[in-house]
This record gives structure tokens, sequence and C-alpha cells, in this order.
């Protein structure tokens, strides 16, 4: 039984650093990416007092970082769930995880989600395209709504009392 448990929290923490490095690299490549991406379109712009296609490069550049991030947080709470040791008490465990690693990914998420919903509404506004505020609104309504589950879920799930 204790060789089982050894072995299980040696996969467990191996898997859960693999996870997170392979998560936190993506990250990186997207980030690495998404630079490049945009000096090289902000080098080769045809005019460069064309709002449009500055407000399209910069949209676009802060996206594709907001869902870096969200990534890169998804690293940190694999590397910090996964890759520590299981203790014997498994619901305790599962409990303690879920108090501690939910919350910051979900608050994150919602940071995303409000950050594009307000690139949206800039872009959409730049373009004159007040027909699709909508969608901009109902991504922001969304970021609300998460954060009002989190709200719940935290309500919900106090901690135990040792």
């Amino acid at each position: 039984m204790m060789y089982r448990s050894i072995r299980e929290n040696t996969i467990r923490k191996a898997y859960g650093h693999e996870f997170a490095t392979l998560f936190a690299l993506i990250s990186i490549g997207i980030v690495v990416a998404t630079t490049i991406d945009a000096v090289h379109e902000v080098l080769f712009l045809k005019d460069i007092y064309d709002f449009n296609a500055i407000t399209q490069i910069f949209v676009k550049t802060v996206s594709n970082l907001v869902v870096a991030l969200t990534i890169f947080e998804l690293a940190l709470v694999i590397d910090s769930e996964l890759s520590t040791p299981h203790p014997t008490d498994a619901t305790r465990f599962t409990n303690e995880s879920l108090r501690r690693g939910v919350p910051r990914f979900i608050a994150t998420v919602a940071c995303a989600l409000a950050l594009e919903g307000l690139i949206l509404i800039i872009k959409y506004n730049s373009e004159g395209a007040y027909d699709r505020i909508y969608i901009a609104i109902a991504v922001i309504l969304s970021s609300a709504a998460l954060v009002g589950a989190l709200a719940l879920f935290l309500k919900l799930h106090k901690p135990e009392q040792a």
C-alpha cells in the first residue's frame, strides 16, 4: 500500500511538472510570436497615420497577450496543485485544491474576458461597426456572470474547520 502511494505521488509530480512546463512554454511561444508579428506589422505599415491599422495591430496584440497570460496562469495552477504530494485524505486534498486553485484561475479568466470585451468595443468603435457592439457587451456580461459564479462558489465552498 505504501509503495503504491509513493508511486502515485512520483507519477503525479512528474506529470504535474510536465504539463505545467508545456503550458508555460506555449504561453512563452504566444508572447514571442505576438511580439514578432506586432513588430513586423508596424515596420511594414504602409501608412503610419492609418488609425484603423494601428488599432487592429494593438487589438490583436493585446488579445494574444491576454490568452498567453491565461495559459500561464493555468500552468501555475497545474504546477502548484498536481505536483504537490498527495495526502492520505483524498477528499480533504480535493477540497483544499479546489479552494486554492479554482478562484485564482477563474479570476484570471474573468479578467481576460473583460479585457477582450473592452478591446472589442474599441475595435468595433474604430471600425464604425456599431451593429456588432452587442458581441462585446455579451463578452463583458459573460465575464460578470463568471465573477458572480466565482463568488457563489466561494460562498458555498467554505473551508473545513479543523
